[in-house]
């Protein structure tokens, strides 16, 4: 059952029990205050009664028995007399009926165990009957007298099917506007599971539009703060899973232009002669091939050890850590006659100075690749207010800004003949990226075609 209708029904069963309950106490409250009223009318007409009784009888002292009573009751109620107009009954001290008048009820002769000298109760024929002690001619006799209060049950039962009525419209309008409020209330929860079942299906842009100020409000808020971090991840997912459909591809592409050149003059070698020269020609293009595919295993490794990489930074000076670079690329850089300037302000940071000293490697290699033979590469350092710049400058062919997202992508390379001709594998960036990250910052890309590119990481960690 829907939270909706469960509020309903709850309401229903709620509201009906009041009323029940709340309207029967009133009408029953109601008609005991009247009963109690017409108790005492009815002991104050007793009371009345008995004072003319006795006024009316007390000329007549020569009565000495209950006989004597009745007779003379019975010539006071007869037409004319001076108790014609009145019902009621005379008993005496054993409890027995003396007289009745002929309008008592038949069942009138109530339980003579309930003669007391004060006394009034409720017959079972919707009667108040009064009993009065009382000395009448020197006998002592008890009086009683009734009231009918058969009305007052009949227009309590009235009033209660009256209420009855009320009570059955009333709920049926409470109930029609406990139905409009709580549909209206509960709204956003079915815009929330309307919205949910939507972002089930694969619609992941799809939001809850509640403007509501209440819970309800803050709930949708909520749901839609976890349907963008949703959006995010999923977004994040498919990157992530078309970035390793690319690897993959890449990484096959990769090994199998080298395998089949390798395979191709290692069949040749076998099946064909050759002369030196030629054998030599195919051996050493084997053996560059093999190379190649020998660094791309290891960037490999590297790139997948990088992930399991835990920090362990080192207090380093700038300049020592520049200079080893410098003194690691000179054989690379001297074969294509390229100078590496160094610009590097000395300060001493808490860096992975191995990791940082592969990162820069890589960056002053991948600009030697983009570099034109007798150029300059600069290298600078120095300390800005947000943390210390560290700068890769070539003077090479540039590229587009359109390529810049997917420059650290594993195997993206931005000319991909003329680096697989310099030995690249476009892993270089991807490594230096992870490095970048493991440091806490990332690359930047600044370039311009025809004048050259620059990277730059800015480090923290000053010491």
């Amino acid at each position: 059952m829907k939270f909706s209708w469960k509020m309903i029904l709850l309401t229903t069963i709620l509201l009906t029990l009041s009323l029940s309950i709340g309207g029967y106490s009133v009408v029953s409250l109601s008609f005991e205050d009247r009963l109690s009223s017409q108790m005492d009318i009815a002991q104050e007409e007793m009371r009345l009664f008995s004072t003319m009784l006795r006024a009316i009888t007390s000329a007549d002292q020569e009565i000495k028995s209950t006989t004597e009573l009745k007779q003379l009751m019975q010539e006071l109620t007869k037409t004319g007399g001076a108790l014609s107009s009145y019902e009621f009954s005379l008993w005496d001290e054993e409890k027995q009926l003396i007289f009745q008048t002929a309008n008592m009820h038949s069942d009138a002769v109530y339980a003579p165990q309930k003669l007391y000298a004060s006394q009034s109760w409720i017959s079972e024929n919707e009667y108040i009957v009064t009993t009065l002690s009382l000395e009448i001619c020197s006998l002592h006799c008890f009086v009683q007298r009734e009231n009918d209060v058969s009305m007052l049950y009949l227009q309590t039962q009235e009033n209660l099917s009256r209420y009855q009525y009320i009570m059955l419209a009333i709920l049926a309008i409470a109930v029609a506007m406990t139905t409009l409020f709580t549909l209206v209330l509960t709204r956003p929860l079915s815009k929330i599971s309307r919205t949910a079942k939507r972002l089930s299906s694969g619609y992941y842009d799809r939001r809850v539009n509640v403007r509501a100020k209440d819970e309800f409000g803050q709930v949708a808020k909520d749901f839609n703060d976890m349907a963008d971090v949703l959006e995010q991840k999923i977004a994040e997912l498919a990157e992530a899973l078309r970035r390793q459909k690319d690897f993959t591809a890449s990484f096959a592409h990769e090994l199998k232009t080298p395998l089949t050149s390798v395979i191709g003059y290692a069949d040749t070698l076998r099946s064909r002669e050759l002369s030196a020269q030629k054998r030599f020609e195919a051996a050493d293009y084997i053996v560059s091939e093999g190379k190649r595919l020998e660094a791309m295993s290891f960037a490999l490794l590297d790139l997948f050890a990088l992930e399991r990489q835990k920090p362990d930074f080192k207090l380093c000076s700038m300049k020592r850590l520049s200079l080893e670079v410098e003194k690691s690329c000179a054989f690379m850089l001297k074969q294509k006659q390229i100078t590496l300037r160094l610009n590097v302000e000395d300060r001493s940071l808490f860096v992975m100075p191995e990791l940082l000293h592969n990162l820069l490697y890589n960056l002053i290699d991948n600009a030697r690749k983009a570099s034109d033979e007798g150029s300059n590469i600069l290298l600078s350092g120095e300390m800005r207010p947000n943390g210390y710049l560290l700068c890769v400058t070539d003077e090479g062919r540039g590229m587009s800004q359109e390529v810049f997202p997917r420059l650290t992508e594993p195997f993206y390379m931005v000319n991909k003949s003329r680096a697989r001709a310099d030995g690249g594998a476009g892993l270089g960036l991807a490594l230096c990226e992870r490095i970048a990250a493991l440091h806490g910052t990332q690359l930047r890309f600044e370039s311009v075609v025809g004048r050259g590119t620059r990277v730059s990481i800015c480090l923290g960690g000053e010491a």
